[in-house]
């Protein structure tokens, strides 16, 4: 009797685990796509109470991810994930929202809600027409906005393309953001300014602002004042500390570009 009590309780024990792991490779997934905190943190705290856990205490910032679920019986099981690299993906993340609803409603089967996780992450093609159409359209409306000619949005059209590539196949590898984003901004600079110099394009400052643009950190910036406002204080000034960072290396990129191609040129 004591030995079917003891393998009863181990059994549960197992099963809170496994909803806890999942909650929060959920909550990862959300913060690695750009979710905000306090809906990541509602998120992990709404599958734990649709498993039957009786209390969820969540901390989240945009690097770690921190929980303890508390069992009908008093028991406690904590577990955390570090994260490493994210990115905006507002596709991915209705995904997952989707898959949070859906649960709570449906309670499924833990290991099944595990694989329809697992599923939204199969690695596919990369690329995809109608977001590589959007960072050019993007990019050629920048550029006549800010004061550019037809010419000079043409002229920056081929290299929204290739910031769409990079995005793609370099940034989606887990390179160093801060590396990758001095990167994108001095090849982007480095071409605008060697399309005008062969007449492809009129005003190199107006096709590099065009461009610009589909690398500045505004939705990061954004997010950082929301989730300040919000109450999440330490995750909006991480935040907002990181989109002053990349700015900075925007900036160091085009600013080498320019250096370099003035020597050439």
């Amino acid at each position: 009797m004591q030995d079917n009590k003891i393998i009863s309780e181990s059994e549960n024990n197992a099963g809170s685990e496994k909803v806890l792991s999942f909650a929060l490779d959920l909550g990862k997934s959300m913060v690695q796509c750009g979710a905000e905190i306090n809906r990541v943190e509602e998120t992990v705290k709404r599958v734990c109470f649709a498993y039957g856990m009786s209390s969820t205490h969540v901390f989240s910032i945009i690097s770690m991810i921190y929980a303890t679920v508390i069992e009908k019986n008093g028991k406690t099981h904590t577990q955390m994930r570090r994260i490493y690299s994210y990115a905006p993906n507002f596709d991915r993340l209705e995904q997952l929202n989707s898959l949070s609803r859906k649960i709570c409603k449906e309670v499924p089967d833990i290991e099944k809600a595990a694989q329809e996780l697992k599923s939204l992450f199969v690695k596919k093609n990369p690329f995809r027409p109608t977001v590589c159409l959007g960072y050019i359209i993007a990019a050629m409306g920048f550029t006549v906005f800010f004061g550019g000619t037809l010419w000079d949005a043409v002229a920056s059209a081929p290299i929204a393309l290739v910031i769409y590539l990079m995005n793609a196949y370099i940034k989606s590898t887990g390179v160093n953001r801060l590396f990758y984003t001095a990167l994108s901004s001095f090849v982007a600079g480095f071409l605008a300014l060697t399309f005008v110099h062969y007449g492809f394009g009129e005003n190199a400052n107006m096709i590099m602002i065009g461009d610009i643009m589909l690398i500045i950190p505004g939705l990061m910036l954004v997010n950082s004042v929301r989730e300040m406002l919000c109450g999440d204080i330490m995750s909006g000034l991480l935040r907002l500390l990181e989109s002053v960072i990349l700015s900075m290396a925007i900036a160091c990129g085009f600013a080498v570009a320019i250096i370099i191609g003035e020597g050439i040129f």
